[in-house]
């Protein structure tokens, strides 16, 4: 039994990856990909700059795997494979045409949905919580990000803001050493 916990463990970021590249062949927009470009960025940027800003203050770490193995390369991972499609796959369906409270439906669903993911993670020993960081504020961590890719393909200068302002919230609640930083 411990080896298939090990290879189901190992296997699960990878198999993480896969997914969301399936899903985003099967269900993403790829006519319209030009259009989904510019959030996929935003994403992908704000990504790196949070592993950036966290990397001596660790607010989560994604463990070894046989198959990833360290922090670094998982993030990457996420960020080239995982987000992208997420991105293309969550505005492809959008409900912008929709009601106030369908979108906030949407965005609930999406946000409960990644939350179960990163639960599988943790609960697998994947990833843990380090200075004061826990699986509440990963939860609205993902109502923000999705709340965030809305805005951003809507209005990209209010998405910047909300960032500046959920970074600096991270920076101060946190205690992030920023004046420590090379």
């Amino acid at each position: 039994m411990g080896d298939a916990a090990a290879f189901f463990r190992s296997s699960l970021p990878i198999a993480m990856a896969l997914l969301c590249l399936i899903s985003a062949w099967r269900f993403g927009d790829w006519r319209n990909w030009r259009t989904y470009y510019p959030t996929i960025l935003f994403a992908v940027s704000v990504d790196f700059f949070i592993s950036l800003l966290l990397y001596k203050h660790q607010l989560w770490q994604f463990h070894k795997t046989s198959t990833i193995p360290n922090h670094t390369l998982a993030d990457f991972m996420i960020a080239f494979t995982n987000l992208p499609c997420i991105v293309l796959v969550y505005l492809t369906h959008y409900p912008l045409k929709s009601r106030m409270w369908k979108q906030l439906v949407y965005i609930a669903a999406w946000s409960i949905a990644f939350t179960g993911v990163e639960a599988v993670f943790f609960f697998a020993h994947l990833m843990t919580y380090h200075n004061n960081w826990s699986f509440a504020w990963s939860i609205v961590v993902w109502v923000f990000m999705f709340l965030g890719l809305r805005l951003h393909f809507a209005k990209p200068l209010w998405a910047w803001l909300l960032c500046l302002v959920c970074t600096a919230f991270l920076i101060v609640f946190f205690h992030i050493p920023v004046l420590e930083m090379k």
